[in-house]
């Protein structure tokens, strides 16, 4: 199994069952106005109330189909300007004696209420899909990679300095984890005539003839290729990239 298929695996998991558990968390919050709106129309035209007494409150709470808003739910007189509560029912009109009042019903539910009121068992099944193949995905893929550096014949590799080592058949450089280091084609050739040689030094005229045959002048070529690849070397390993007297390079522990 590669990456790529365990990444897209993973998110075709994921987000179906953030978007479905989203749109069910909505769906219970239309549910939950709904709720309240008709609960609220039922106790006004049953007591048409001109005040919020005990009573009323009583009577709306009875009407609720939803028992988790029992306990939370309250009532209000209100004016006929829009709500600065979004979450709330309707505004009811109703005339009582002379004069027209507005009610409306507030759920006054936290979200975990709300959550724990939407249909969420199909999107949590994907959730905890999607987190098991995630921890499968990695364990799988590091045990792979830990099997195929295993893998690798330790008679194979044909240098080895401080804690850097080659591997001829795979033409790969390893840490001192086995870990592969990654290098430019230009670079891997350039770190290869360098583990090759008896004391870890080439000149600057062979590697130019070598890495760019039949170029006159590659020195400018060759410097920047040094200058990219001294960061990598250092990052990846305990060596270093030296310049010798006499127009050489030369691979180099840190601390010398």
């Amino acid at each position: 199994m590669k990456p790529i298929v365990a990444i897209t695996v993973f998110f075709s998991l994921m987000i179906p069952s953030l978007f479905l558990g989203y749109m069910n968390y909505r769906s219970a919050k239309e549910y939950i106005i709904e709720d309240v709106n008709q609960a609220l129309a039922k106790t006004v035209l049953s007591s048409n109330p001109e005040r919020i007494t005990a009573d009323t409150l009583r009577v709306f709470k009875s009407n609720l189909q939803i028992s988790q808003l029992k306990e939370t739910s309250y009532l209000s007189l209100c004016t006929n300007e829009p709500s600065k509560v979004s979450f709330c029912s309707d505004t009811v009109s109703f005339k009582a004696a002379h004069e027209r009042l507005y009610i409306r019903a507030y759920p006054n539910c936290s979200k975990a209420t709300i959550f724990s009121i939407s249909e969420q068992t199909i999107p949590s099944a994907l959730l905890a899909t999607s987190v098991l193949w995630g921890v499968f995905s990695l364990i799988y893929l590091r045990r792979k990679k830990t099997a195929m550096l295993a893998a690798v014949p330790v008679r194979e590799h044909i240098a080895a300095f401080g804690n850097l080592s080659f591997c001829a058949s795979s033409s790969q450089f390893y840490n001192e984890k086995k870990e592969e280091i990654y290098f430019t084609s230009m670079q891997r050739s350039f770190m290869k005539m360098l583990m090759e040689s008896e004391d870890k030094k080439v000149s600057i005229d062979d590697l130019c003839r070598k890495l760019w045959p039949g170029k006159e002048n590659a020195k400018e070529s060759l410097y920047t290729l040094v200058r990219r690849l001294k960061p990598i070397v250092e990052r990846n390993t305990n060596l270093k990239i030296v310049t010798d007297k006499g127009g050489y390079y030369r691979l180099s522990l840190k601390n010398t």
